[in-house]
């Protein structure tokens, strides 16, 4: 078990260093939330940048290995799936910079170790969300969906299912699926630490 481990540790080493510049490039407070959640694992040199590598190849693998790729980062570092244990409070969560400049953010509510309020979108440096992005809709809807139907969606299977490991990708949108989930899971880390302290 330990030699597998160790290899995809390798792995996802490998597919961070192919990221360093890109990061680099980024601005300082999306690494902010990447500084936070290493003292999710503190005693694991490799989480943080397992946590990047898994952002990276959310954006770059195909959509058949995504649920497999993010169910193992999530059984290796017991990510959180929902609120349960969670304090009480507003807890935001963002993803690195994508390919395409806009940065995955999550803003949720916890109430009695539930959440009640979940809010998505990918928004670029400029402010613009992809929610409100009619140009960026028309684009999509070839797709079959566009972000201001998609993410209520994904919002509403969570308030629902309480499960992050629980949600359906909407069609698509699977891409969407797995960013929302990294977000989600970088905001319930942070809930977790601030519980914690």
């Amino acid at each position: 078990m330990n030699s597998r481990i160790d290899k995809f540790h390798r792995l996802l080493l490998y597919a961070a260093a192919a990221v360093v510049a890109i990061l680099c490039s980024c601005s300082s407070n999306r690494i902010d939330d990447l500084d936070l959640i290493k003292k999710y694992q503190p005693s694991n040199k490799y989480f943080k940048s397992t946590m990047v590598t898994l952002h990276f190849l959310i954006e770059t693998s195909p959509t058949t290995k995504l649920d497999t790729i993010f169910r193992q980062v999530s059984d290796l570092y017991s990510l959180p799936v929902s609120a349960e244990g969670i304090p009480d409070g507003r807890y935001r969560g963002t993803s690195p910079a994508d390919a395409f400049d806009y940065v995955h953010t999550v803003d949720i509510k916890v109430v009695d170790g539930m959440i009640t309020t979940v809010d998505y979108d990918e928004i670029k440096a400029t402010g613009k969300g992809k929610k409100t992005d009619r140009e960026y809709a028309e684009e999509m809807l070839v797709a079959g969906t566009t972000p201001a139907i998609a993410y209520p969606a994904m919002e509403n299977q969570l308030l629902n299912k309480q499960d992050l490991s629980e949600l359906d990708a909407i069609s698509g949108a699977t891409y969407s699926l797995y960013r929302f989930r990294y977000a989600v899971s970088i905001a319930l880390i942070k809930a977790k630490l601030a519980g914690e302290e």
